[in-house]
């Protein structure tokens, strides 16, 4: 394998990651602030600002995720577990 296929080789497997640890941990921390929001006994800017500080360490534990984990297939199906769970939430919070 020559050193260029080597470096393409590599790329194919760490930019899945990468993309998981970025855009989709913003996306699982984004709908969990909204959905927290609607749910805590608070007022909404006191549980805004809740939400957002643990949306920090829930952003953090996504990234150490996302190259702990060994199976790309599988840190998918979490970001989109975890992505779907507020989702409903906040649309059965809305009706």
């Amino acid at each position: 394998m020559t050193r260029r296929n080597a470096s393409a080789t590599a790329w194919r497997a760490v930019l899945p990651r990468v993309l998981a640890a970025s855009v989709g941990a913003y996306a699982v921390c984004y709908a969990w602030i909204g959905a927290l929001v609607l749910i805590l006994p608070m007022d909404r800017v006191d549980a805004n600002i809740l939400a957002t500080n643990a949306a920090f360490l829930l952003f953090v534990g996504i990234i150490l995720r996302s190259f702990a984990i060994r199976g790309v297939r599988r840190l998918w199906l979490e970001i989109a577990g975890g992505t779907a769970l507020p989702t409903i939430i906040i649309l059965g919070a809305m009706r």
